[in-house]
């Protein structure tokens, strides 16, 4: 247990991809009060409310993210329950600010293009984000989930609550900045689907993948000589020459490519009119994507200016689906949801570029730090966690309500520091010993001060056990013990019994054990019934969409009864093999891009 790691900071990296326009107005948007009248306000509410509401988290621009915001937010997205374990709750406190500060730079990013919010809009929203919860509520309390507000208002009555109060404390729910952002979103949004309107032909380019192939002249490699280079090739090709052999000649590719012709990887034909369109402009790479077999550019220089680059098609490949014409409505809907994704993941980079976000909260900014350390080296990351150590210390002897937040992350900082400082490239025996001495004079600290910490229980325990005070590690493994009690924690229990045996205490080791062992069994079966309960799901689903698609064949063949084909009406119909009247005398012409 005493490597307690930065694996949280790790599974942080993971996730740090934005996925979608407002994911916290979501969040925030989708809150249930439906608990509204047994509501009692948490500690860290509490705690809120005894610092003052006003205190800066995050900062973008020129919006403020309050202490009290994300209090409040954190309690909605916990429905109350916020996080016990400090690691934890230091965890979703920064995850949830950073994804804050994400939603207010694309807010000012929209502003900036032109979608603002007009105060009547931002109070229809809040309107109608106070009577989706009621209605919500509605269902919930009233018969069938029916009613007028005079029977919500007496149900609500019954339980200490008023009408009048329930939309007072929901139209509170909402910080300003996040209903001006959802505004602004929704317009952004709008806009996106009355841009993207695909026809036909557009939506088969779905199906058709591209081989580009290039002959790229490096500025780096020829310097000043570099863009003649390149318009000398481009004379050998408008002389006739193979692009294979112009490639050979003059392209400084990496040899796997030049030995293919210039050819580079294929893919979807908007895949690449989208990497296309990043190296160059949308220009250019709507005219490389036109271009038949034996077209080519001219030179043109990248955004970078790495070089000059002639571009050519090697090959197309087009397979549209049998059913394009029955799932074209379908296939239009997912043409315009990736081009609306693609915009606004492009829009969202410009969005941190331009308005990037700022922790305000000290220990927010510290553990920040941590998490965008990654995996550097071992000189990098000590260098690291000895400024985030040194940033800490005046927080932890401060009176600042976070500080068991600050204790906690300075704990785990110490405990790094100790490791880093025994690795063959620092090995620093003196200074291992010295933050080993601090990690645990802030361990005592912690738990002297009131925090509690089941990782840092075990971790004191086998600190005090390598120390050879197995009494005292036995009384923090039983303090963790009892921290114990949810199925998923079975791990936990194994490592305590065997902290047991190290301690000298095979009794407790093997009760341990036995408990570790019933909550693993407890686990399984509720991953059981979970998994069967999904089986019956599916399965209903299954016999839905067998129904759907029955009644669906049964509309088409209707038709068909009671009429007969236009070729059968007075007359013969065509015999097999043979082509309708209008391809006959040559083949249709193609349909341009």
């Amino acid at each position: 247990m005493a490597n307690i790691t930065v694996r949280t900071f790790r599974d942080l990296l993971r996730k740090k991809a934005f996925k979608a326009i407002g994911l916290t107005i979501a969040v925030l948007v989708a809150l249930s009060m439906v608990a509204f009248f047994a509501y009692v306000p948490s500690p860290t509410e509490q705690r809120t409310e005894a610092i003052g509401q006003t205190k800066v988290v995050m900062k973008v621009g020129t919006l403020e993210f309050t202490e009290a915001d994300l209090a409040r937010l954190i309690e909605n997205q916990t429905q109350g329950n916020p996080p016990s374990e400090y690691g934890q709750l230091l965890q979703m406190r920064y995850q949830t600010a950073r994804q804050v500060g994400q939603e207010l730079a694309l807010t000012l990013e929209l502003e900036k293009r032109g979608f603002q919010a007009s105060r009547a809009e931002i109070e229809q929203a809040r309107e109608q984000f106070i009577q989706s919860q009621i209605d919500a509520i509605r269902a919930q309390l009233l018969p069938e989930g029916k009613g007028t507000d005079n029977d919500l208002d007496k149900a609500l009555r019954e339980r200490g609550a008023s009408l009048r109060q329930l939309r007072e404390q929901i139209g509170a729910q909402l910080p300003e900045v996040a209903l001006r952002a959802q505004v602004v979103s929704q317009k952004f949004l709008q806009s996106l689907r009355e841009k993207y309107n695909p026809t036909d032909e557009q939506l088969r380019l779905m199906f058709e993948n591209i081989f580009p192939a290039r002959i790229f002249v490096s500025n780096e490699k020829h310097k000043e000589k570099a863009q003649a280079r390149a318009r000398e090739a481009y004379e050998q090709l408008k002389a006739g020459k193979p692009f294979a052999e112009v490639v050979k000649a003059y392209s400084d590719d990496p040899e796997p490519i030049k030995k293919n012709g210039g050819q580079i990887t294929g893919s979807g034909y908007y895949e690449i009119l989208d990497m296309l369109s990043e190296q160059f402009s949308p220009e250019f790479a709507n005219q490389v994507m036109a271009l038949k077999a034996t077209e080519y550019t001219e030179p043109i220089e990248d955004k970078n200016k790495s070089g000059f680059y002639i571009y050519t098609i090697a090959k197309r490949e087009q397979d549209v689906p049998k059913d394009f014409n029955e799932r074209k409505d379908q296939y239009r809907e997912a043409f315009i949801n990736s081009r609306i994704s693609r915009e606004q993941m492009r829009v969202m980079n410009e969005a941190q570029k331009n308005f990037k976000p700022e922790f305000a909260d000290p220990i927010l900014a510290q553990y920040d730090k941590i998490v965008n350390m990654g995996f550097a080296e071992v000189p990098e990351r000590y260098r690291v966690f000895r400024e985030v150590d040194q940033a800490l210390t005046p927080i932890v002897n401060s009176s600042d309500p976070n500080v068991r937040l600050a204790q906690w992350l300075q704990i785990l900082t110490l405990n790094q520091l100790r490791q880093l400082a025994k690795d063959k490239q620092i090995k620093d025996e003196k200074q291992a010993q010295e933050y080993t001495n601090r990690l645990m004079e802030a361990m005592n600290r912690f738990f002297n001060e009131g925090g509690e910490s089941l990782d840092l229980r075990l971790l004191r325990a086998e600190m005090l056990i390598e120390q050879k005070k197995s009494a005292e590690a036995v009384k923090d493994l039983e303090i963790a013990a009892g921290l114990v009690y949810q199925p998923m924690q079975f791990g936990y229990l194994i490592g305590i019994s065997e902290l047991y045996e190290k301690a000298g205490r095979k009794d407790l080791a093997q009760q341990t054990k036995q408990r570790a062992n019933a909550l693993q069994k407890a686990l399984e079966e509720q991953q059981k019934a979970q998994q069967e309960a999904q089986a019956r799901m599916l399965e209903e689903i299954r016999k839905q969409q067998e129904a759907e698609e029955k009644k669906r064949q049964q509309g088409q063949a209707q038709p068909q009864q009671g009429s007969q084909p236009a070729a059968q009406q007075g007359g013969q119909a065509p015999p097999p093999g043979s082509q309708p009247a209008a391809q006959q005398g040559g083949q249709p012409a193609q349909q341009g891009r």
